[in-house]
């Protein structure tokens, strides 16, 4: 029973309904308590503090989920209450979506403003010094303003790129003085320095994009090149990425990994060329968008794609829907997380199915597209990024 009172302020009314709210039950809302009721208080607290928010949005970096988030929970409106994370999540709910699905959660609302602190800091970051650079652990505690000379703010100028905003201009020149080695060198590097009979990228987990931790295996001692250990970065089509060099006694230990060359006796051959294709692949292939999956389902010759109703490993558990004679490489193998409008979900597991299999265990499922020819019940991927989210299982996006 939640019992609130008229005299409250939206606030105050806001932060009651959010206490009760209940995850753990199909429907979260407290029985008592109508949606009317949440929007009343959600739309007379967008009137204090919408423009501010709008302001944010369009003249920051803030995302409207992010300064939604930011400016309800740091100003508190003369008399009111400071909103809950449950009460934020109430109104970004209410707000701009129609109270479809389940309202937002704590973890959710707190993972909004970590992300909008953090670009709060970054801003204060990008106001530069007046003196000499700072020693590494004194990085910008103390940004003070940096005064460019006329002559040098005309010749970084004439360097921008058509639209490139002075503060891209810089990060792209700094990176041309980065010392970077591609990929098929840092393989041909140690084929001809370090006699290696095996190279790979361990695939650990879904960000193993982040950091590339190459594993290689010499019959002999190796002698890591010079070239490759003064290196920033390692570049793949173009896109420098962190990495690192490690060595095994017996790379059918690994575990799952991407094989960039294997010359060993005994194993199945793979030329470093085909082996860096292989990695570009897997890495233009680990994040996708739902309009983005659904154009690979279809360039792979599949005909549909449901999602199990209940997580798998934490994340999403994909059912790329199949013609039952096909019989080639698993769809999605190197997926690992769908970027949302709001939000980023692990793929815990990719499972293609039949036609038949479907037809089985479609309750256990929820169809996100199928072709208009397929033998199953069509469906149209949503354009709205709102209703596209609303179409995966509720059990599964409370895991991202």
């Amino acid at each position: 029973m939640v019992d609130i009172r008229s005299e409250w302020k939206p606030s105050k009314k806001l932060n009651v309904i959010a206490d009760a709210l209940d995850f753990s039950a199909v429907d979260p809302l407290p029985d008592d308590v109508s949606r009317d009721q949440i929007e009343e208080s959600c739309y007379t607290i967008r009137t204090l503090y919408g423009k501010y928010i709008d302001a944010l949005t369009e003249e920051a970096t803030f995302s409207q989920r992010e300064a939604q988030a930011w400016t309800l929970r740091n100003f508190v409106h003369d008399g009111s209450e400071r909103l809950s994370y449950e009460a934020i999540g109430l109104y970004i709910w209410a707000i701009g979506r129609g109270t479809e699905g389940d309202p937002i959660s704590r973890t959710i609302v707190s993972q909004y403003l970590e992300r909008a602190e953090q670009k709060r800091e970054w801003a204060e970051e990008t106001v530069k010094r007046t003196g000499p650079p700072p020693y590494p652990d004194d990085h910008l505690e103390e940004p003070t303003i940096l005064w460019i000379e006329a002559e040098v703010s005309e010749r970084l100028q004439a360097r921008c790129k058509p639209e490139e905003t002075y503060s891209e201009a810089i990060d792209r020149l700094l990176g041309a003085t980065r010392d970077d080695v591609d990929v098929s060198e840092l393989v041909r590097t140690y084929r001809e320095n370090a006699e290696i009979d095996y190279c790979g990228v361990k695939l650990l987990n879904e960000y193993w994009d982040d950091r590339l931790i190459f594993t290689v295996h010499a019959p002999t001692s190796i002698t890591h090149p010079d070239s490759v250990a003064s290196a920033d970065a390692v570049v793949v089509d173009g896109v420098p990425y962190a990495f690192t060099v490690e060595e095994t006694d017996d790379p059918s230990l690994l575990g799952p990994c991407i094989t960039l060359f294997d010359a060993r006796e005994g194993a199945e051959r793979v030329k470093s060329r085909d082996g860096c294709d292989r990695l570009s692949e897997a890495l233009e292939a680990t994040e996708r968008s739902l309009p983005e999956l659904v154009d690979g389902i279809k360039s792979g010759g599949d005909f549909g794609i449901a999602i199990g109703n209940d997580p798998t490993a934490a994340g999403a558990h994909l059912f790329p829907i199949r013609n039952e004679a096909r019989s080639d490489q698993e769809a999605g193998r190197y997926l690992k997380r769908i970027s949302l409008d709001d939000r980023t979900l692990t793929v815990g597991a990719v499972t293609p199915i039949t036609v038949t299999e479907y037809g089985e265990r479609k309750a256990e499922m929820t169809l996100l597209w199928a072709d208009d020819d397929a033998p199953i019940e069509s469906r149209s991927l949503p354009e709205d990024p709102v209703k596209r989210r609303e179409s995966i299982p509720t059990s599964v996006l409370k895991t991202a």
